[in-house]
């Protein structure tokens, strides 16, 4: 599929979108993806946490029987500053050196210190990089259009789009770059046509979608370690599950990522009440997003719920009398988009492949009116 161009903040320049797509990916990149107010930084959160106590155990275990393990374990701390001191986001420009195309040098040394380098992105699918650094030259290997990545693994993040369209609303409404001024009525159709920072949420949708019908590594380069023809570099999550059963959900990222080293009863008594809502806000100073100046003192861990948006839209006391015909805009919406039956086509709805059926359910889902 072809999708327009999308439109960017004011901190973001189509140079740095271009250094994005040509960044060249190593095998333990991570890129958290998603459409803006999908549950982006609850999952870096996640990730990120999940790295720290996974290298915790793997140097405990490989320093065992020495006498520097407390050093070697305690070389990099369970916690940060900020989510985006390890995970930072991708496509603005005060994380870019473009003068000479490369990652700015705080943002290096961070990824160094981790071992690792961890994004978080909203950018569709085709617009990301694809290709490998290769370990000889350290230049981009050259494939024309490439739409498999050779290497890095994708995290991508969908929510319900009516609670997507409130959450946004109000994050727009309350930033000084780029911020929305009209009422939400307009922002829901300025929305749906795409006129808003990071585009249609339909065509975001999409465009992972289609990364999620191919969901293999480019193969063709043969001079570096390939992945195994059975791994797959992208995994789709949903804010609703991870609402419903975070541990399940927190589960398939450890399996993802090969984070295979903590301990069962840590994770269930130390890990998991870090990522409840209520702890992540009384620390919500290692959340509220940097990249943009915030007005009247704005929240951004407001609410942590599902159903604001259908309320707004006016299916209820709480949406405004100006929006209640917006519940039957956004279905037309859909259907103008012909958004269920792309999917459907994308994922055959007779397969029977367990996880053909689980990708096709959590796009249709996102979209759910119920």
């Amino acid at each position: 599929m072809n999708f327009p161009p999308m439109p960017l903040l004011p901190i973001s320049s189509p140079a740095t979108i271009d250094a994005c797509k040509s960044l060249q990916l190593r095998p333990s990149d991570v890129f958290i993806c998603s459409y803006p107010k999908s549950g982006t930084t609850w999952t870096q959160h996640i990730v990120l946490t999940l790295i720290f106590y996974d290298r915790h155990y793997r140097l405990l275990k490989s320093y065992r029987n020495t006498d520097s393990n407390h050093e070697c374990v305690g070389s990099l701390g369970l916690d940060y500053n900020h989510v985006s001191d390890y995970a930072p986001f991708f496509e603005i420009d005060a994380h870019w050196d473009l003068q000479n195309g490369i990652l700015s040098e705080n943002i290096r040394k961070n990824h160094d210190r981790l071992n690792q380098r961890v994004f978080n992105t909203h950018l569709r699918w085709d617009m990301l990089p694809k290709t490998k650094e290769t370990a000889k030259t350290n230049k981009l290997l050259q494939w024309g259009q490439v739409k498999r990545p050779a290497c890095g693994k994708f995290i991508y993040v969908t929510r319900n789009l009516l609670d997507v369209c409130a959450s946004f609303y109000h994050h727009l409404s309350n930033q000084e770059e780029g911020r929305y001024t009209e009422s939400f009525q307009t922002f829901a159709r300025d929305w749906m046509d795409g006129k808003v920072a990071f585009g249609s949420p339909i065509h975001h949708l999409l465009s992972f979608a289609e990364g999620f019908k191919d969901n293999c590594y480019d193969e063709r380069d043969h001079r570096g370690t390939n992945p195994a023809k059975t791994d797959r570099p992208l995994l789709l999550l949903s804010y609703e599950d991870m609402k419903c059963n975070l541990r399940e959900q927190v589960f398939l990222i450890m399996n993802f990522l090969n984070l295979n080293q903590i301990p069962v009863e840590v994770l269930d008594n130390e890990i998991l009440p870090m990522f409840d809502f209520q702890s992540m806000k009384a620390n919500a100073h290692q959340f509220q997003p940097k990249s943009v100046t915030w007005l009247n003192g704005f929240q951004f861990l407001r609410k942590g719920e599902s159903g604001e948006g259908r309320a707004l839209m006016g299916d209820s006391t709480d949406g405004e009398e100006g929006n209640k015909f917006l519940l039957s805009e956004y279905d037309k919406w859909l259907n103008s988009e012909g958004y269920r039956d792309k999917i459907d086509k994308l994922f055959e709805y007779t397969s029977s492949d367990e996880e053909t059926k689980r990708l096709r359910n959590v796009f249709l889902r996102v979209v759910d009116l119920s």
